[in-house]
């Protein structure tokens, strides 16, 4: 039986967690979309991978320069199913940690999937980028990269 869409929301948290694009990948079809809604520099003017193996180099680059994998865990995530049946709606909170200076910090995030076939063919990310940059101690640069970019 493939996987339910609720099935890949699970996997797609557990590969977060592991910090391994390649497991996230594995779980999106080959022409999948995942789709950032809020705007950060570094994805390019697109904010959306196309297909699996975009996807796979998008996150390897976003996490090959990390040495410790910053995601702790998930709290308070709450799935709403649709009337559509692939869709569902996961929202919540991912507990992370800034290891530069050891504090721990959360942000919220919003997930629409659509899954088909036992692969997600389409996520749609509303993570807060703010609170998550904040965190990490990196907000000054992400203004930077914002005005770079919106210079051009």
């Amino acid at each position: 039986m493939p996987a339910t869409p609720r099935d890949l929301l699970d996997r797609f948290q557990q590969a977060m967690l592991d910090f391994s694009p390649d497991s996230l990948a594995d779980l999106f079809a080959d022409e999948a979309i995942y789709e950032f809604v809020f705007w950060t520099p570094h994805r390019g003017p697109s904010q959306r991978y196309d297909g699996r193996e975009e996807i796979r180099a998008g996150f390897r680059a976003a996490w090959g320069s990390v040495s410790k994998p910053p995601l702790t865990g998930f709290r308070e995530v709450c799935v709403h199913e649709t009337a559509d049946a692939e869709v569902i709606i996961s929202e919540g909170e991912m507990n992370a940690v800034n290891h530069a200076t050891g504090r721990p910090f959360t942000s919220r995030f919003v997930l629409v999937l659509r899954a088909r076939d036992g692969r997600i063919v389409h996520l749609r990310d509303y993570s807060d980028v703010l609170r998550t940059a904040a965190g990490l101690g990196r907000l000054t640069q992400l203004f930077d990269q914002v005005h770079a970019e919106s210079a051009l």
